[in-house]
């Protein structure tokens, strides 16, 4: 069963979705390829301005996109068939895209000519899907706010209120979605990640959005408890 992976870029935004479905992939590609703007992580894309990149391949675990790592892994993983699937549009441009014929019939064109290769996924038991990872992420994201009006908190806090939310479930999915929580507001620009010194005491200057990727993606700042060398702030 194949799942795919979305990247719209923009320099120096992006934007991406894993573990997509068919459903999921031809209602962005239907009105990308008609030029139209589409709206994605709170920004809007259109074809003219921006790039889409479609990627082919096997479902990837919260472990697997835990702490930045989601598109490099699916990028190893996957296939490039962005020309494959975006080609079936063009090729139905001429009917006009999604018309002619019974309901259905445009996304039916669209899966036989990019040679069977988009067939219809769901998420099955286990791990959170794409879509119920990002409302937990959310949810978290939320919580961890809250908890940031009385002070800094060190990542290792987040993942453990993490742990709380999947109870049960490996200590890496957990982390994937204390990862994910935190980038949610660190995107959003409501919080900061600030360096701590060497004993974790008070938080001092912010860290740059390279310093930000290098600490995040390393366990030690995850696994440090009080005595992180980095602290999430809430930003004044």
């Amino acid at each position: 069963m194949s799942f795919y992976h979305l990247e719209l870029r923009q320099f120096p935004h992006v934007a991406r979705r894993f573990n997509q479905s068919e459903q999921q992939v031809l209602a962005l590609a239907k009105p990308w390829i008609g030029e139209e703007w589409i709206e994605e992580a709170e920004r809007k894309w259109n074809m003219n301005e921006a790039t889409l990149t479609i990627l082919e391949g096997p479902k990837l675990s919260m472990a697997d996109l835990a702490m930045g790592r989601g598109w490099r892994n699916a990028q190893r993983r996957s296939d490039d068939v962005t020309e494959r699937v975006l080609g079936a549009f063009r090729k139905d441009a001429g009917g006009g895209v999604g018309g002619g014929g019974s309901g259905g019939g445009g996304g039916a064109g669209v899966a036989a000519a990019a040679g069977g290769g988009l067939a219809a996924t769901g998420d099955s038991g286990g791990a959170p899907g794409a879509s119920e990872f990002a409302l937990l992420a959310d949810s978290l994201g939320l919580e961890l706010l809250a908890l940031l009006g009385e002070g800094p908190i060190a990542p290792a806090r987040v993942w453990q209120l993490a742990q709380e939310r999947l109870a049960g479930r490996p200590l890496a999915e957990a982390l994937a979605l204390a990862d994910g929580a935190a980038r949610s507001l660190l995107g959003r620009g409501l919080v900061v990640l600030c360096a701590r010194d060497a004993d974790g005491g008070e938080a001092g200057e912010a860290l740059s959005a390279e310093q930000v990727e290098t600490a995040l993606g390393s366990i030690d700042a995850w696994a440090a408890g009080e005595q992180s060398s980095v602290a999430i702030v809430r930003r004044g």
